[in-house]
């Protein structure tokens, strides 16, 4: 069996259900998120800082009825690293389905 190289900053569970969430919804807000997750305002910020820093999402601040508003959408490069991602999963897990076939049949 082969290596697999999954990367590594997608591959972080709530970073994973972050960018899964973009295939479902092109723009969402910071609450959106948070609640979606149930995860705290500092943890939620530190992942989307990184994938933010990594070029998978950008940024758009405005304001709704006079109060700040953050939105998160996926960027060209995110979207096809995510879909890389996927296609490396996938792949590996065929691979895995293949074997323990091949090991029924013995």
């Amino acid at each position: 069996m082969k290596k697999i190289d999954l990367n590594p900053v997608i591959h972080e569970r709530t970073r994973l259900q972050i960018l899964t969430m973009f295939l479902q919804t092109e723009k969402l807000s910071f609450n959106e998120i948070k609640t979606t997750l149930g995860i705290s305002d500092g943890n939620l910020a530190s992942h989307l800082r990184i994938l933010e820093r990594e070029g998978y999402i950008k940024v758009e601040k405005t304001f709704v009825n006079r109060r700040p508003r953050t939105y998160y959408s996926l960027t060209e490069k995110g979207k096809k690293e995510f879909l890389e991602y996927l296609s490396q999963l996938e792949a590996f897990l065929k691979e895995i389905s293949n074997i323990k076939g091949s090991q029924k049949e013995e």
